[in-house]
């Protein structure tokens, strides 16, 4: 039967396609719509390969049954349109002009693309604030998102003091999760490759600086002066005072942007913040006691507090001295240190980031999520702080959303009976609306697993449109006397049938990799829907129809 599916190159088409639309799936997708389409491309093409009746009816009463377990249990995720959801403003660090403001937005929506979202909105207020509307008022999700939202998204790989690789250098399109079996001693991983131009800088860079760190900033800070304890600082109770300052003086260096660090113990406090320039803020921890940060406000300096200040070391390759692995208070990520293979001067195009999880505080999944968002997105051209969240109601709400789906059921029904009356068979309204019906189900299901937007209502009414095209074609065929039996009529509905349906995937593919969230959804019900006519409700339909006419 396999070898008989691969000789139709209609087939081979579809199935190339398939596996595409499978990969953006598993891509942009949650786990709850991942198990329900699995189940959708083992039935569909279980069904496909082995053609018989049974298999084909089975395959549609277990998605059916599914579907409605899925519903029934997990419920389904509807877009703000329909259900409300939160608004998170982000504050520009001044105002900027209409090219810029275009950029970013666009590089706000990238990052809401790779986190997975088939809705988000992406409103400029002025020039000088971006509203940012995502479906739902789901406390964890929320922070999650504004955490990967209030990163400017800066990437600098500092050595000795110089930028050996910053996020220009880096090809977007080659940013991936490292598996964690290709890990040493770290529990995530994000590679990426380079441009020539970072490759060689790079190179020149990191010339006979072997075992040297390599500190991986996301978001350094500028303009901030760091004090903190002897024990914040001294986390590591093995490590002496002297060792502890050196190690952290060393990551915070930078040729003509060092970080300045103060140790509070024993600090007379006689400096002032004009001396480091204007709009300088001092970095504290927030359990630091006030009368202490009464001081540092005192030398002129605007508090930045952080809820852990705290840096996390490691030993040297050598063993004999301590580096800073990471510190989140100034966006240091990592810290690898520098293989003597690529110290000789030898441009390398390949690099990665590698970490950490942070125990319950973050997965390591969640952190290699934060930052492929963030480094996929690219850096926004002006700093940029998070204003407070509000959430906004549904402009449609719930009536509109039964309106939809009695609408949809409605033109079922309408169609059905037009068909029927047509073809003078009544009888034929049964099978049209039982598999229609069942198509609608299957989909709402999967795709409430994401998100449900107008797009993807959309895009529902597209493939429910589609699928009783194609029923109407089917029944044409077995009705026509043209000498043919059954099985010819039904082989050359299919021809018609696949073509179709290969022109609908090839059309939504460039919608579905577009990046512009707002499409997704329409490219990805259409898609879903096709292929569901396609592998199982079109072939269920046509054994039917063929016992009624018969």
């Amino acid at each position: 039967m396999l070898n008989d599916l691969l000789k139709d190159s209609k087939n081979i088409i579809l199935l190339m396609l398939f596996a595409l639309f499978a990969g953006a799936v598993f891509f942009y997708s949650k786990y709850a719509g991942l198990i329900l389409l699995l189940a959708f491309l083992m039935f569909g093409i279980l069904s496909t390969i082995w053609k018989s009746k049974n298999t084909r009816f089975l395959a549609l009463a277990l998605l059916l049954l599914l579907s409605i377990t899925n519903i029934m249990i997990n419920g389904m995720k509807f877009g703000i349109d329909f259900s409300g959801g939160t608004r998170i403003p982000i504050i520009l660090e001044k105002a900027v002009n209409e090219q810029t403001m275009n950029e970013m937005l666009q590089i706000i929506k990238n990052r809401a693309s790779v986190l997975g979202l088939t809705e988000v909105k992406v409103r400029a207020i002025g020039m000088s604030q971006i509203d940012v509307e995502i479906p739902g008022t789901n406390e964890a999700l929320i922070k999650s998102i504004e955490d990967v939202l209030s990163h400017q998204g800066v990437f600098q790989g500092i050595t000795d003091g110089k930028i050996a690789l910053s996020g220009e250098d880096i090809l977007p399109g080659t940013i991936y999760s490292i598996p964690v079996s290709q890990l040493r001693d770290a529990d995530w991983g994000v590679g990426f490759s380079v441009t020539k131009i970072g490759a060689d800088k790079f190179a020149n860079i990191s010339k006979g600086k072997a075992n040297y760190p390599l500190y991986m900033f996301l978001d350094r800070p500028k303009n901030i002066v760091i004090f903190i304890s002897t024990e914040d600082l001294k986390a590591d109770k093995t490590i002496s005072d002297k060792d502890i300052t050196e190690a952290a003086l060393k990551s915070l260096k930078l040729e003509g942007a060092d970080i300045p660090l103060y140790i509070l113990d024993n600090f007379n406090f006689n400096i002032s913040a004009n001396r480091f320039g204007n709009e300088t803020k001092a970095l504290v921890s927030k359990n630091l006691d006030n009368a202490t940060k009464e001081k540092i406000k005192s030398m002129g300096f605007n508090l930045s507090e952080v809820q852990d200040i705290r840096p996390i070391f490691r030993a040297s390759t050598d063993g004999k001295n301590k580096v800073i692995e990471r510190w989140e208070a100034i966006g240091l990520l990592s810290a690898p240190f520098l293989s003597p293979s690529v110290t000789e001067g030898l441009p390398s195009y390949y690099y990665s980031i590698s970490g950490s999880s942070q125990g319950e505080k973050t997965s390591a999944h969640e952190e290699v999520k934060r930052i492929t968002s963030i480094l996929k997105g690219g850096s926004l051209p002006v700093q940029i702080s998070l204003g407070s969240r509000t959430s906004i109601p549904a402009p449609l709400g719930e009536q509109f959303l039964q309106l939809s789906l009695f609408g949809i059921l409605a033109s079922i029904s309408a169609i059905a009976l037009f068909v029927s009356i047509r073809y003078m068979r009544l009888k034929i309204i049964t099978p049209i609306l039982a598999v229609s019906i069942s198509e609608l189900v299957i989909l709402i299901s999967l795709l409430g697993s994401f998100t449900i937007d107008l797009a993807t209502m959309a895009g529902i009414l597209a493939a429910i449109g589609v699928g009783v095209d194609s029923q109407i074609v089917i029944t044409d065929e077995l009705i026509r006397k043209t000498g043919k039996n059954n099985e010819e009529r039904l082989n050359h509905a299919f021809n018609i049938i696949t073509t179709s349906v290969i022109i609908a995937i090839v059309a939504m593919m460039p919608l579905l990799f577009s990046g512009m969230v707002e499409i997704i959804g329409f490219a990805l019900s259409t898609i879903i829907g096709s292929l569901l006519g396609f592998m199982i409700s079109r072939p269920v339909y046509a054994l039917l129809v063929e016992k009624i006419i018969n």
